[in-house]
């Protein structure tokens, strides 16, 4: 009996023995993965920052350092500057955090601190904050295939003067998602309780607006490759189809407007299609849009005008479907003005 319970215990020490064993091998082996995968991400972002400095972009991430062991695998800058002088363009962040798991490497999660100081022709200096910025983005053998960005409470403001910045727009929660479909680009915006506190603007409404389209052929975008710089040079010569384009006050009784269908851009950035237009409160929408777009006042105005006889009402909204033909905007044979071509 004696000798019996000997040799279990004997044989429960050597299972034991070799459990401990596997876990050393494992963890000897994770470790080197990890320490492998770390010095190949450095060399990879090495390379990408030697590369954009050879484009005549300069990509500087102070205190670089890959952190993260055991099961994650990521990057940190204390802070974050870009450079292109050839475009004039300058930004400057807070520290960037960059993370994916052991497992699963082709996902990586990303946050930025603010603020983020934008210096640009097009504009005079920005400085954008926010309480949280995070993006996620997920990559397959085509390169980027789906990109998320969310920012919580965003404020963008005159950078200058110094002594105190001055608010322009801020709003409740900015999301924006694209991923690749069967080589078109999918593309959805949404932007919740936006407050304009411009010069001019500060009467705005607070308002919701959300962007739900696909762009034929577009999938490259997402991997660099968009001819162009504006959205007008992008969408030049190519098709889709607008799910939605929605435009709502926040507001006791409310306007809104979403409008749908497919469309086509011309080379001259002018659009085509056949769209349907859901609006409630339609003369709200119409002052709201010639505040915000005043280009488009004339042809917001006539729409809200239309609405009233042509229109289809149910459920106190009200549809009606207007032909665009190179920017000509018509109502069955009634012609509503002209669009402007996208910038």
């Amino acid at each position: 009996m004696t000798q019996s319970s000997d040799e279990t215990a004997s044989g429960a020490r050597r299972v034991f023995a070799w459990i401990v064993v596997v876990v050393v091998v494992l963890a000897a082996a994770l470790t080197g993965a990890w320490y492998y995968l770390a010095n190949r991400l450095d060399i990879a972002v090495r390379a990408g920052i030697e590369t954009a400095g050879g484009q005549g972009v300069g990509i500087t991430c102070d205190n670089r350092a890959v952190f993260g062991y055991p099961f994650r695998l990521g990057l940190r800058c204390d802070a974050l500057h870009v450079n292109a002088p050839a475009k004039d363009l300058r930004a400057d962040g807070g520290e960037l955090r960059t993370a994916a798991q052991i497992y699963q490497p082709n996902k990586v999660i990303a946050e930025l601190d603010g603020p983020l100081i934008i210096d640009a022709p097009a504009a005079p200096p920005l400085d954008i904050r926010w309480r949280l910025a995070q993006a996620s983005m997920t990559f397959w053998t085509e390169g980027l295939d789906h990109f998320a960005l969310v920012l919580q409470e965003p404020v963008v403001a005159l950078s200058e003067p110094a002594e105190g910045s001055r608010a322009l727009v801020q709003s409740d929660h900015v999301e924006v998602h694209a991923r690749r479909r069967e080589g078109s680009l999918d593309l959805a915006v949404t932007d919740r309780g936006v407050r304009v506190l411009g010069p001019a603007l500060e009467t705005l409404p607070v308002f919701d607006a959300s962007l739900d389209l696909t762009v034929d052929g577009a999938a490259d975008w997402l991997s660099g490759r968009r001819i162009g710089t504006t959205p007008g040079e992008a969408l030049a010569g190519r098709s889709g189809t607008l799910r939605s384009l929605r435009l709502a006050l926040t507001g006791d009784g409310g306007g809104s407007a979403e409008v749908s269908g497919p469309f086509r851009f011309a080379d001259d950035h002018t659009v085509s299609g056949q769209f349907d237009i859901v609006v409630t409160d339609p003369g709200a929408i119409a002052a709201l849009v010639a505040e915000i777009a005043p280009q488009a006042a004339p042809i917001a105005g006539s729409i809200a005008s239309g609405i009233a006889f042509a229109g289809k009402t149910e459920n106190g909204r009200t549809t009606i479907r207007i032909t665009v033909t190179d920017g000509q905007a018509m109502l069955g044979v009634i012609p509503l003005g002209a669009l402007p071509p996208l910038r």
